[in-house]
């Protein structure tokens, strides 16, 4: 079980500092890895929420204190979250593991080409408003997803945040990290209601999240950018075909 420690630090340290960087794809990430020490997929899902749901509450205090977290976004998006996360978990009993592998994966590879698409975007467009309906419809989705398949939903909620806010890129990763601890954990919650996961993988999860996601909010104040975009669509592109082969394909790993 010592094994599992060590692995479960390195995938927590790489959510984490994914989640700090960009306010988004740690889940992405930390699922396929999760599947791959052979957990069931309704575990890998939970477990999913538990380490992303902490390690975003961490970076969100964080990014609080330098003022980035905007809190009339974050109520919109968690509120319309928070009852799609239940709904999520409720779909997720009935569809079979192999339907929501497939609908991962083309979620994955759907994230990566917006991320690489949007490296080509400014950072911010001056004087958007800040339009609540979209947020609200967003934010429902967003909650379903991660109930569904125990993502964070960054990946789409920073984009929104862009698109129907006035916040920066800095401001929308934060308080996408912010909507990110509220609607995952308490979808981790609802899973704690009817399962044990393993303590230990779930203790080096948060472990290495906690790290990660202070690690990366520093370098998000630094760097940033079209490169780190970039590099995380070749990321998710690689993580999307590596769980298609192992997971729907049967081919070793």
């Amino acid at each position: 079980m010592d094994s599992i420690i060590y692995e479960a630090l390195g995938i927590g340290l790489l959510l984490g500092t994914l989640l700090g960087l960009t306010g988004a794809g740690g889940s992405l990430v930390a699922l396929p890895l999760l599947l791959s020490l052979h957990l069931p997929l309704r575990d890998a899902v939970g477990v999913s929420l538990g380490a992303v749901g902490l390690s975003a509450l961490i970076g969100a205090v964080g990014r609080w204190r330098a003022g980035d977290v905007h809190l009339t976004p974050v109520m919109l998006l968690a509120a319309s979250g928070l009852p799609g996360s239940w709904i999520g978990q409720q779909l997720g009993q009935l569809i079979s593991e192999f339907w929501l592998v497939l609908g991962f994966c083309v979620l994955v590879l759907w994230s990566a080409w917006r991320m690489w698409s949007n490296a080509r975007l400014p950072e911010h467009i001056k004087d958007q408003p800040l339009q609540r309906g979209m947020l609200v419809f967003i934010g429902f989705w967003v909650g379903i997803l991660s109930g569904l398949m125990g993502v964070g939903g960054g990946f789409l909620i920073v984009p929104a945040l862009l698109w129907f806010s006035p916040l920066s890129m800095l401001a929308a990763t934060a308080t996408s990290m912010a909507v990110i601890a509220l609607v995952s954990g308490a979808g981790f919650l609802m899973y704690l209601g009817t399962a044990q996961p393993p303590v230990q993988l779930l203790t080096g999860l948060i472990a290495g999240g906690a790290c990660g996601v202070l690690l990366g909010n520093k370098l998000a104040t630094r760097l940033g950018g079209p490169i780190l975009q970039r590099i995380f669509a070749i990321m998710l592109l690689s993580v999307s075909l590596s769980l298609a082969a192992q997971k729907l394909l049967n081919l070793p790993f």
